[in-house]
């Protein structure tokens, strides 16, 4: 995740040094923490979705320029099958509906074209579905696409192949796999998405032989008739550990478009320096290191440098705690000309902390006390939670402390008026290695959560 993790507590004159209290352990501004993938390769989205309500985030993707999206497209093998089916059929006025050509026609057009069923089936359905052909009277007729492959324009080109897209991913239900790639945003090993395709099929048992060699004949189908469209890419990786498959240049690009039809947030690397400060906050979030950088100087080279600080302290205090510290880390790119706008952000209750710790980095004065230092933890660490796997935070949050002054330190958090306190101290005494810090986060939970009206009057 892109954030600072900065500490609460870095530093010296009215910040303590962090071997006095603790500390969060910084990460550079603009790198990535991408738990969020499946680093099996396999399409397990279960990840995410267990820390949110809504769908797992998705990898920000770079889209490829039009023209070569086009001539992609123009030679995908069922695309140019399918032209070929709607120009045989038409030509000779052949018998049949949408949904296929009649028997002694499909007969003669296997013949002929040298196609098998399947390939003729899922030509024809796609000849129908994109407007190469239509059938008037039960009798093909040319459609008004049946030439846009040979000489329509890239635009042209690109929405056949999309609407082609749309029936493959209906008609062979292959929807949930093309997601699954592109939500993984790399290389997948094929044993991995063979147990994936095993799990959607309902099916696990070891000894179902038969079952599992329908299914192995299943996703194999699925995988050829999405590379013949030019969807799927087939490979070797050694570091995936043998074969593999990813989508295509030309598969990013349709499956973002088909995502984003569908109400999904899809970032696009590259669009930083046009959207707000949220937005390339979000985007961030999902990008590795290089990517992340590259994002940053794009939308850096847009603005001032005062106004990108605006524009960063807006976001902060809009956002999560984790965009909250990704926030205050991009801040580091402007330096000292955003002196003036975090000074202001002093003033805000939610900004205070973070911006406190921000100016003293920089050569300010700045004073953060005890209960402001005990908050900022809270917030880095809800932060953290956002993105990792709790495990990871409690080992990331706490400094290198002895284990009585980590409990002294998380016995107080209790108090600390923060919406993600509950969850932090559950996480620290759910995951923490020693006994006595678990236990003083599991008192501190417990505290946390409690209706007592004394309880209440001394967090307020």
């Amino acid at each position: 995740m892109a954030t600072s993790r900065r500490d609460a507590q870095r530093g010296s004159g009215n910040l303590a040094p962090p071997t006095a209290t603790g500390e969060a352990k910084p990460t550079a501004p603009g790198t990535v923490d991408n738990r969020s993938r499946v680093h099996d390769g396999a399409a397990d989205s279960s990840k995410n979705s267990s820390k949110t309500s809504g769908p797992p985030r998705l990898p920000p993707v770079r889209l490829a320029p039009r023209e070569e999206l086009a001539a992609s497209a123009r030679v995908a093998p069922l695309l140019r099958a399918a032209r070929l089916v709607a120009c045989w059929a038409a030509g000779g006025q052949r018998a049949g509906t949408d949904q296929g050509l009649r028997s002694d026609a499909a007969t003669a057009a296997m013949t002929e074209l040298e196609l098998t069923p399947a390939e003729l089936d899922v030509a024809w359905r796609v000849a129908a579905g994109t407007g190469m052909i239509t059938v008037s009277g039960r009798r093909a007729a040319p459609g008004k696409r049946v030439d846009v492959l040979a000489d329509g324009a890239a635009e042209e080109v690109l929405a056949v192949w999309n609407d082609a897209l749309t029936v493959m991913l209906s008609a062979e239900d292959l929807d949930g796999m093309a997601t699954a790639l592109y939500t993984v945003g790399g290389p997948v090993k094929m044993d991995a998405l063979f147990e994936a395709y095993m799990a959607a099929a309902g099916s696990r048992e070891r000894d179902g032989r038969a079952h599992g060699a329908d299914l192995a004949a299943g996703l194999s189908s699925a995988l050829e008739a999405l590379a013949d469209l030019g969807v799927v890419e087939l490979g070797t990786e050694e570091a995936a550990g043998g074969l593999t498959v990813t989508l295509s240049r030309l598969g990013i690009w349709g499956m973002h478009r088909h995502l984003r039809a569908q109400g999904w947030h899809v970032p696009v690397l590259g669009s930083g320096a046009q959207g707000g400060a949220a937005a390339l906050l979000v985007a961030l979030a999902s990008s590795d290191a290089e990517d992340g950088e590259a994002e940053i100087a794009a939308w850096l080279a847009a603005r001032t440098p005062s106004q990108a600080a605006r524009e960063l302290i807006d976001a902060a205090r809009r956002g999560t705690p984790g965009l909250r510290g990704a926030g205050f880390a991009v801040l580091d790119r402007v330096g000292d000309q955003a002196v003036p706008a975090v000074r202001a952000a002093l003033k805000d209750p939610v900004l205070r902390a973070h911006a406190a710790v921000w100016l003293h980095e920089h050569g300010e004065e700045a004073e953060l006390g005890p209960s402001e230092r005990a908050w900022l933890l809270v917030d880095l660490g809800a932060g953290l939670l956002e993105e990792a796997d709790p495990r990871d935070v409690v080992v990331e949050l706490l400094p290198d402390l002895p284990p009585t002054a980590q409990a002294d330190m998380v016995a107080g958090l209790w108090a600390v008026n923060h919406p993600a306190v509950t969850d932090l101290l559950t996480a620290l005494s759910d995951h923490h290695p020693d006994p006595a810090v678990a236990r003083a986060a599991r008192k501190a939970a417990f505290k946390a959560r409690s209706p007592s009206p004394g309880v209440r009057g001394k967090r307020s």
